[in-house]
């Protein structure tokens, strides 16, 4: 189960990642997020992917760097209802839905990989 879900991680990260830094110039204005947060996020996301990729393709992934990779996708978590909170009143629609979907996707990518390792 939790090869799936590094993988998951590793696709949904990779996706936003490179989505956001090839068209960030269209996206910003689309979601109505500034130029930074657009790229920020994608950089970021663009990271965590490759991590989860790396650990998704070890044998045995070590449960100390799974933990690490949980730990990170906790705290974007927070980073991203952060951003929601200030950046809501200016994304559009698809913006907020954006913001939203970062951090419902990367909450529930902390938990599955929390309750992997805890096992």
């Amino acid at each position: 189960m939790l090869k799936k879900i590094l993988w998951a991680d590793f696709a949904l990260g990779s996706g936003t990642a490179v989505i956001g830094l090839a068209a960030y110039p269209v996206l910003s204005p689309f979601l109505g997020l500034p130029v930074s947060v657009v790229v920020v996020v994608s950089a970021v996301t663009l990271l965590y992917a490759l991590v989860a990729l790396w650990l998704a393709t070890r044998n045995s992934p070590a449960a100390g760097l799974v933990r690490l990779l949980m730990y990170a996708n906790a705290f974007w978590t927070l980073v991203s209802i952060g951003l929601l909170v200030r950046c809501i009143t200016d994304a559009t629609i698809f913006g907020a839905i954006f913001l939203v979907l970062q951090v419902v996707v990367v909450g529930e990518l902390a938990l599955l990989e929390k309750r992997c390792i805890s096992r």
